[in-house]
C-alpha cells in the first residue's frame, strides 16, 4: 500500500515537472551561458600561463593579456546573461504553478480552497509558489553545471598537468559523501519550515479581520501572545535551516580549500625542483600557472551545491503541498452550466448528499419553485449550506437525484453562471460603494448602481453619508453594521440580475428590526426569481413560502 508520505513526493514530482517544462528554455539559455562563461575562464587561464612565461622570459606578453582582457569581459557578459535566463527561468516556474493553481479553483470552485484557513492558502498560494523559483533559477542549472564545468575544467587541466588533473579529479570523488550527510533530512526541516509559516499567515489573516472583536472582548494581550508564538515557531524553523546550510557549505569550503592546497603545494614543489617522486612529466611555470587558476574554478560550482541542494529542498517541499492539493480526487472540476435568463424550478427527489466523501443528508425531498422563498432549516451542521453548495457545484449526489426545470443535475455540475450568493459574513473589500457593487458587474454604469442600491435599502444609508457610492469602506467593512452589510451584498446580487438567489443565514448578524427590514425586502424581490435560503433563525421560516426541516434527513452520524 502506497504510504500518504510516497504520495506527496509522487505529486511534488509530477508538479515540479509540469511547471519545471514552462521554465525548460530560459535554463537551458542560461546553462549554456554559464558553460561559455567556463570556457571563457579557461581561456583567461591559458593567457595567464602564457603572459606568466613569457614575462618571467623576459619577452612580449601583450598579445596573452589582451586575449585575457577579452575573455574576461565576455565572461561578465555571459554570466550577466545567465543571470537574466535564471531570473526568467524563476518567474516562469511560479507563473506557471499559480497559473494552474489558480485556473483549477476557477475550475472546481471554492471548495478546491477547503481544509484550510484563508490566510494558510494566501500563504501557499503565493508564498509557497514563490518558494518554487530557486528549483528552476539556480537547482536545474547548478546541478548540471556542477558536472560539466568540472568536466571541461579537469580536461583542460590534464592538458598541462595529468598529476594536477588527477588530484582534482580524486578530491571530488569524496564530497558527495559528505554532500549527503550534511543535507539530509533538509526537505523534511524545510517542509516544516513551511507549514509554520502557513500557520503564522493563517493566524495573522483571522486576527486581522476580527480586530473590532478582540479589541471588545478584551483579548488583544492573548491574540497577541498567540501570534507571537507562530512568529518564534517560524523563527526557530528559519534558524535550523540556516543552521544546516551553514555546515554544509563550511563542509564543502574545506575540502575544496584542502584540494586545492594539495594542487598548489604539487605545482609549488614540482616547478622549484624537489618534488620527491618522479611523476614523468615536465611542468613549466606557464602549464603551473594555468593549473592553479583552474583549480577555484574547478570547485566553484561544487561549492555551490549547498544552497542549491536547500533551493532543491524548498521546492519539493512547497511542490509536495502544492501537489498533492491539486492531485486531490475529491475535487472534481465544476461544469457550469449555460447561464440562463428565466427563474428555474429545482427539485430534491430523495437525493442523498455527500461531502468530503462523507454522506450528511439522505432521502431529501423539496421543490424550490420560481416567485417563492423556499428556506431549509435545522441545527448547525445539518447541511443546510451543503444544500446550497451542492447547486454551484461542490459535493456528491450518492443516491436520488437533482433536477433544474426538469433536467438531471448533480455536481461538479454548477448553477454558478445562474446564481447570485450571498454568504452568512458578506466579503467587502477595501474601496468605494461603487467598486464593491461592481465586483458582481464590472462594467455596470452610475443609473445601474443607484437602482440597485434603492432596490436593496441602500439609499437612505448612503444619503446620510453625504458621498454616495463614493463612499470609501474600510477593509472588510470595517465600520458598517450587519444590516448595511446584508444590503450590500444583496445589491450587488441585484446587480447580477441572476435567476436564482442562494442565501446563507443572511440574518444571523442582524438584530430583529434589522432583520425584519431585511425579510421584507427579501420578499419584495421574489418575483421572477427562485429563492432558495438556509437559516435556523424563526422569523425567517415564518415568512418562508415552503420551509424544509433537515433535521430528519439527517444521517445518524451528523445528528450525533
Amino acid at each position: 500500500m502506497t504510504k500518504p508520505d510516497d504520495m506527496d513526493q509522487i505529486a511534488a514530482k509530477a508538479a515540479l515537472k509540469r511547471w519545471s517544462a514552462a521554465a525548460r528554455g530560459a535554463v537551458s539559455m542560461g546553462l549554456l551561458y554559464s558553460l561559455g562563461g567556463a570556457l571563457c575562464w579557461i581561456v583567461m587561464a591559458w593567457a595567464v600561463g602564457i603572459a606568466t612565461g613569457l614575462m618571467a622570459a623576459g619577452q612580449n606578453a601583450a598579445t596573452p593579456v589582451t586575449a585575457g582582457i577579452a575573455a574576461i569581459l565576455i565572461r561578465a557578459i555571459l554570466l550577466w546573461r545567465s543571470e537574466r535566463m535564471a531570473d526568467r527561468a524563476g518567474r516562469q516556474i511560479v507563473e506557471a504553478a499559480r497559473r494552474e493553481i489558480l485556473g483549477r479553483i476557477g475550475e472546481a470552485g471554492a471548495t478546491v480552497l477547503a481544509g484550510d484557513s484563508p490566510g494558510a492558502r494566501v500563504a501557499q498560494i503565493f508564498d509557497r509558489t514563490q518558494m518554487l523559483a530557486g528549483h528552476a533559477a539556480r537547482w536545474q542549472p547548478g546541478m548540471r553545471l556542477a558536472i560539466l564545468i568540472p568536466i571541461l575544467i579537469l580536461i583542460a587541466a590534464a592538458t598541462q598537468s595529468w598529476l594536477a588533473a588527477a588530484l582534482l579529479f580524486l578530491s571530488v570523488l569524496v564530497l558527495p559523501l559528505f554532500i549527503w550527510l550534511t543535507a539530509s533530512g533538509t526537505a523534511s526541516i524545510a517542509r516544516a519550515q513551511q507549514d509554520t509559516l502557513d500557520v503564522l499567515s493563517g493566524a495573522f489573516q483571522a486576527r486581522a479581520a476580527q480586530t473590532g472583536l478582540i479589541r471588545s472582548f478584551r483579548a488583544v494581550t492573548r491574540e497577541t501572545a498567540y501570534i507571537s508564538d507562530a512568529a518564534e515557531a517560524l523563527r526557530l524553523r528559519t534558524l535550523a535551516i540556516l543552521r544546516r546550510a551553514f555546515l554544509s557549505s563550511a563542509v564543502l569550503d574545506f575540502f575544496a580549500s584542502i584540494s586545492i592546497a594539495l594542487v598548489a603545494v604539487y605545482v609549488g614543489f614540482k616547478l622549484l625542483g624537489v618534488f620527491p617522486f618522479g611523476t614523468g612529466e615536465t611542468l613549466t611555470l606557464a602549464e603551473g600557472m594555468m593549473v592553479l587558476v583552474l583549480a577555484p574554478e574547478f570547485f566553484a560550482p561544487i561549492r555551490r551545491l549547498s544552497s542549491l541542494h536547500h533551493d532543491r529542498a524548498d521546492g519539493v517541499a512547497a511542490a509536495a503541498q502544492l501537489g498533492g492539493w491539486l492531485a486531490d480526487k475529491d475535487q472534481p472540476a465544476a461544469r457550469k452550466w449555460p447561464a440562463k435568463t428565466a427563474s428555474m424550478t429545482i427539485g430534491f427527489e430523495q437525493a442523498d448528499l455527500a461531502v468530503g466523501g462523507r454522506t450528511i443528508l439522505t432521502g431529501l425531498e423539496f421543490e424550490a419553485r420560481p416567485g417563492s422563498i423556499t428556506v431549509l432549516s435545522g441545527p448547525s451542521g445539518s447541511g443546510k449550506t451543503s444544500c446550497l453548495l451542492a447547486l454551484l457545484g461542490q459535493g456528491e449526489v450518492r443516491a436520488g437525484r437533482i433536477q433544474v426545470d426538469g433536467q438531471s443535475f448533480a455536481p461538479p455540475d454548477s448553477l454558478a453562471e445562474s446564481t447570485a450568493f450571498l454568504r452568512q459574513a458578506p466579503w467587502i473589500t477595501e474601496g468605494t460603494i461603487a467598486d464593491n457593487l461592481r465586483l458582481a458587474r464590472p462594467d455596470a454604469s452610475e443609473e445601474e448602481l443607484t437602482r440597485v442600491a434603492e432596490q436593496a435599502g441602500l439609499s437612505s444609508f448612503i444619503d446620510l453619508q453625504g458621498d454616495g457610492l463614493s463612499r470609501t469602506l474600510a477593509r472588510f467593512g470595517a465600520g458598517l453594521s450587519g444590516g448595511q452589510r446584508q444590503r450590500l451584498a444583496l445589491a450587488r446580487a441585484l446587480l447580477r440580475d441572476a435567476p436564482l438567489l442562494l442565501l446563507d443565514e443572511p440574518t444571523a448578524h442582524l438584530d430583529e428590526a434589522a432583520e425584519r427590514d431585511f425579510l421584507r425586502l427579501l420578499t419584495s424581490l421574489k418575483t421572477n426569481r427562485t429563492i432558495l435560503l438556509a437559516s435556523h433563525r424563526k422569523a425567517v421560516i415564518e415568512a418562508a413560502d415552503i420551509h424544509i426541516d433537515l433535521t430528519r434527513h439527517m444521517t445518524a452520524r451528523e445528528a450525533a
